[in-house]
C-alpha cells in the first residue's frame, strides 16, 4: 500500500514538473521514484527470504547430510550418507509440497555435466557392456572416466543458457534424473562471476556423486572377486 502511495505521488510530481517546468517538482519526483524502488526491492527481498526459509524447512524434513536448493525453489538435490540415499525433490509451484524420488547409492549408474545439451564431463560404471545412456549410447571406458572436455567440444560457444546434472538411475520408467543449476532464456557469458559460481557448485556435486558411483563399482568388483574365490 505504501509503495502504491509513493508511486502515485511520483506521478503527481512528474505531472506538475512537466506542467509548470519546475525543477523542484522534478527533483521531488526523482526522489520519490528512488524511494519507491528502494521499498519495492526491500519488499521483494523480504518475500524471497521468507520463501527460502519456508523451502529450507520443507527440505530439511527429509533425512540428509547435505543438500542444495535450486534458485527458483522448485527442486532440491540431497545426499544422505547414513542411509546411502540420493534424493530428488521437485514441485511445480512454490506453494506446493515436494514430490520425492529416492535412490540407493548402488542404483546410480552414470552422471554427466551438461551445458546446452553437450556433455562436458561424464562418470559411469560402464553402463551395459560399456555403453553410456547419457551420451546417446556412445562407448565409454569404464576405467577412465575423468572430468575433461572432449577435444571437439573445447571450442564451443562461450555463452550458456542451461547447465544441469544428468544422472542415470535404476528406474525403468524414468531412468534419467535431471537437476538444473541454470536455465535462462538468454545466454550468459561463461566469464561472468555469476556463471563461474554456478558451475563451481555444479562441479562439486558432480564430483561427490562420481565418487559414490566409482566407490560402489569398486565394492561390487571386490565382492565379485570374493565370490569367485570361494567357488
Amino acid at each position: 500500500m505504501f509503495q502504491l502511495f509513493l508511486l502515485l505521488l511520483e506521478v503527481v510530481y512528474l505531472f506538475l514538473a512537466f506542467k509548470t517546468g519546475s525543477t523542484l517538482f522534478f527533483i521531488i519526483a526523482v526522489g520519490l521514484g528512488i524511494w519507491w524502488l528502494y521499498e519495492l526491492n526491500k519488499d521483494i527481498n523480504k518475500r524471497n527470504e521468507a520463501l527460502l526459509n519456508e523451502t529450507i524447512q520443507k527440505v530439511e524434513q527429509h533425512p540428509h547430510t547435505r543438500y542444495i536448493i535450486s534458485s527458483d525453489y522448485l527442486s532440491a538435490l540431497m545426499l544422505d550418507e547414513y542411509s546411502n540415499t540420493l534424493r530428488i525433490l521437485e514441485r511445480e509451484e512454490v506453494d506446493e509440497e515436494f514430490d520425492k524420488r529416492e535412490f540407493d547409492f548402488e542404483e546410480l549408474y552414470e552422471i554427466a555435466i551438461v551445458e546446452d545439451g553437450n556433455n562436458i564431463a561424464l562418470t559411469s560404471k560402464g553402463g551395459v557392456h560399456g555403453w553410456s545412456l547419457i551420451d546417446g549410447g556412445s562407448k565409454v571406458d569404464s576405467h577412465v572416466n575423468e572430468m575433461e572436455e572432449l577435444p571437439e567440444k573445447k571450442e564451443k560457444a562461450k555463452e550458456v543458457k542451461k547447465l544441469m546434472l544428468k544422472i542415470v538411475v535404476d528406474d525403468l520408467a524414468d531412468p534419467i534424473v535431471e537437476y538444473i543449476f541454470l536455465d535462462n532464456e538468454q545466454e550468459i557469458p561463461k566469464e561472468l562471476d555469476e556463471y563461474k559460481d554456478i558451475f563451481k557448485e555444479c562441479t562439486k556435486w558432480y564430483q561427490k556423486i562420481s565418487v559414490i558411483i566409482k566407490r560402489n563399482e569398486h565394492e561390487r568388483k571386490i565382492h565379485e572377486v570374493a565370490i569367485k574365490g570361494w567357488t
